[in-house]
Parts: C-alpha cells; structure tokens; sequence
C-alpha cells in the first residue's frame, strides 16, 4: 500500500470516528441529561473524550511511520527519468525516434530492455533494432549518467504494425517501457510521437 492510499484511508477514519463522536455526544446530552444530573456526567465523558484523543494520538503516530517507511524506500531505490521523443540525428535524412534515459536515484540502474505496450492489447512488443550509434543493451547506469537509445529508421513501421495488428489501430493507450533487473519506468506516447508515427 502506498503513501497516497495510506493518506485517504487515515482521513476517511479521522473524519468519522470525530462526526460519529460529535453525533452521540450531542444526542446524549441534549435529549437525556437534565441541567442537574448533567454535572455529575460530564466528568466522566471528559476522561473518556481523552481516550479518545489518545486513540488519535497513536492512530497518527503509526500513519506517521508509515509513511516515513514509505519516503525512506522511494529516497533509497532506483529512479530514471526517460524521454521518448522524436529527434533529428547527423547523418541520417529522417526524423528518429528515440529514448534518453537518465539514472536520478540512490541506487544504480542496469537496464536490461526496452518495451512498448498498450491497455488495448494482451501483448507487448520488445525493441531490439537500434542504431549504431544507440547505446548497447544491457546498459549500467549509476547516478548521474545517461544513456539514448535510438530506434532504427525502420522502426517506426514495426510501430504501426504492432498498432494495426494487436491495438486495433488505436495510439491512445501506447506505453513505452524502460525495464531494469527490478523495476520498470513506464512512459506514453507522446502527441509528437504519434504524429510522426502516423
């Protein structure tokens, strides 16, 4: 369970458990104590209404932690920012697409392939044509460093066969894959792309 769900559950539980307490303390006061009888109450539902703070107290200190645990594994794991995009190469008359990816976490990446996919389609497709001059796969890449992956200039009819044969001709949903050894860096297709592919 992540941190944004962690939030939303813990502020769904705060909200009630403070309209419910609200709710019955009004009801029980207003309807059943009378002026005198309702000194002798209110001493004992203050000491309870302490519990309850308590209870609230230590609700927030194990969300506290949660989340805590949850920034502490996003600041320590791997993270890559990629680029997919459409770039004018030397030497090569056509427009190219192709895939820059930077290492910006803690640990360090080993990229070991690069995949397209769509929510319209039970199959993916791997790319393994690039260009000479495109960084080799697998690929280490320890903070800081970057590494452009460059499609073949064929490639982009391999794209829209994939697109015809398994997305039922739809672009919406087209999601370019950079995949490491433990986690994968997911990135859509971008209007440029699109364009250029069509």
């Amino acid at each position: 369970m992540d941190w944004k769900h962690i939030k939303y559950i813990s502020v769904v539980i705060g909200v009630t458990l403070i309209a419910t307490l609200t709710f019955v303390l009004g009801i029980s006061f207003g309807v059943t104590y009378e002026k005198d009888s309702f000194t002798e109450i209110i001493i004992p539902v203050l000491s309870a209404m302490g519990s309850w703070v308590a209870g609230f107290g230590a609700l927030g200190a194990v969300f506290t932690s949660l989340w805590l645990a949850e920034q502490q594994r996003k600041n320590s794991g791997e993270s890559l920012k990629c680029v997919f995009d459409v770039f004018v190469i030397q030497g090569i008359p056509d427009d190219s697409l192709g895939v820059i990816v930077t290492s910006n976490g803690n640990k360090p990446s080993n990229v070991n392939s690069i995949t397209i996919h769509s929510s319209d389609s039970t199959v993916a497709m791997s790319i393994q044509q690039f260009a000479p001059s495109s960084t080799a796969l697998p690929t280490y890449l320890p903070y800081g460093q970057q590494a452009s992956y460059l499609l073949s200039s064929d490639f982009k009819s391999h794209i829209n066969e994939y697109v015809n044969k398994h997305c039922s001709g739809s672009y919406k949903n087209l999601v370019l894959s950079v995949n490491t050894t433990t986690d994968s860096f997911n990135v859509k297709f971008g209007k440029t792309v699109i364009e250029h592919l069509k």
